[in-house]
Formats: C-alpha cells, sequence, structure tokens
C-alpha cells in the first residue's frame, strides 16, 4: 500500500515518471471501420445500447487531468482526459442491482474485467480525447475505458462490448496472473497481492439475450 507520502507526491508503490506513453498493442492493432463501428452496452441492464462514434461524440460530458500508470512500472503525468462518463453509460442502461463487475470486450479481441464499485468511480471516462485531440488508432481510438486509479491494462483500447456481469471471469491478462481489480496505490500488479480476490470462471463465449 502506498505511505502518505507518496500519495501526496502521487507516485504510486514501484511507480517511475516518464515523459511519453509507451504504446502497447499485444494483440496487433485492428482496423476500425468508424461508419459501422459501434459501442454494444448488455449483460445485466434493463436497456441494451449499441451506440455509434457520433452518439459518443454528443454524449461528452467529462474533462479532467490525471496520471496513468502502467503495471510494467512507468507513468505519465497530467494527462488529460474527455469523453462520456461511464455513470452515463450506466444510467442509460439501467444496469442491475446483481452486476458485480464490468467485462469490456474490444475491435482486436482485448478483454478486461472491472469491480463495478471500480467502474462507479466520478472519474470512469469511455475516453474519446487525449490532450485535446482524438485518440490515435496507437491509443485505442474510437474510445478506451479510464480509470486512473487502476493500473492501464484495464483500460481497454478499441473498445466495442462492454457486459455487465454477476460474476467474476478472467480477462486477457488476468488469465495470465494479472490482479482481478489492479488498484495502482495498492501495487495490485498479480493475483494474491493486496485484500482483493475473487474466485474466476473461464469465459467461453456469450449468447444474445
Amino acid at each position: 500500500m502506498a505511505t502518505q507520502k507518496a500519495i501526496e507526491e502521487r507516485t504510486p508503490p514501484g511507480q517511475k515518471w516518464i515523459p511519453k506513453f509507451i504504446i502497447y498493442a499485444e494483440l496487433g492493432i485492428p482496423k476500425v471501420d468508424i461508419e459501422t463501428y459501434r459501442l454494444v452496452v448488455d449483460g445485466l441492464v434493463d436497456n441494451k445500447l449499441s451506440l455509434s462514434y457520433k452518439d459518443l461524440v454528443n454524449m461528452i460530458d467529462m474533462e479532467y487531468v490525471d496520471d496513468f500508470h502502467c503495471v510494467t512500472g512507468w507513468s505519465v503525468r497530467n494527462v488529460k482526459w474527455r469523453g462520456v462518463s461511464l455513470k452515463k453509460i450506466m444510467d442509460m442502461a439501467r444496469v442491475s442491482e446483481k452486476a458485480k463487475w464490468l467485462y469490456t470486450v474490444s475491435l482486436d479481441g482485448y478483454t478486461t474485467v472491472i469491480p463495478i464499485e471500480d467502474a462507479r468511480s466520478p472519474k470512469a471516462i469511455i475516453a474519446l480525447m487525449i490532450n485535446d485531440k482524438p485518440l490515435s488508432i496507437e491509443q485505442g481510438f474510437p474510445a478506451r475505458i479510464i480509470i486512473p486509479h487502476l493500473y492501464g491494462w484495464k483500460s481497454g483500447k478499441w473498445l466495442n462490448k462492454i457486459m455487465f456481469i454477476d460474476g467474476y471471469i478472467d480477462g486477457y491478462w488476468e488469465a495470465r496472473g494479472y490482479h482481478e481489480r489492479g488498484n495502482v496505490w495498492y501495487e495490485e500488479r498479480f493475483k494474491g497481492q493486496g485484500e482483493y480476490s475473487h474466485s474466476r470462471r473461464r469465459v467461453v463465449g456469450f449468447m444474445d439475450r
């Protein structure tokens, strides 16, 4: 857990500051057809959503500056994000009280999972812009989730599906040993670290309701 000094200096344990992002694309950079792109919100919701990029742009309601932290140990200060609050999406979808996790799917096949309480964080955002410019394809255009207190692997780029589920399912990196939650201040890099853990289920696919 971070010391008080680390919190005051905004430096999570085990992190070092660098001037620019290191860009990762573990599964390759996907091709994006913005005309047919949709962000689908499904699962334990009363109102399934299918939002175009234009829809998302017209819904922008949040902008802030915060630091970005990668689980590999680097951090970038003062990144400006602009986009749609997850709260707005969750309110529109009318997420069930039974939902305990948010499971995301990206255009490249990447997946990750986020506890519902972290998804409800005041800074949880579907980012469309970074530092006053639309996301580049390398940074996840058209959309990515950002939750500043979680490590960057939870910020799935090229986001195209959000599912609200009642039980934990490993995402891509979680299946390879990364932590269920990934809180930077508790240094939750790998399963078994910190105080937060859950039994896992193996995902075998999804079906439309």
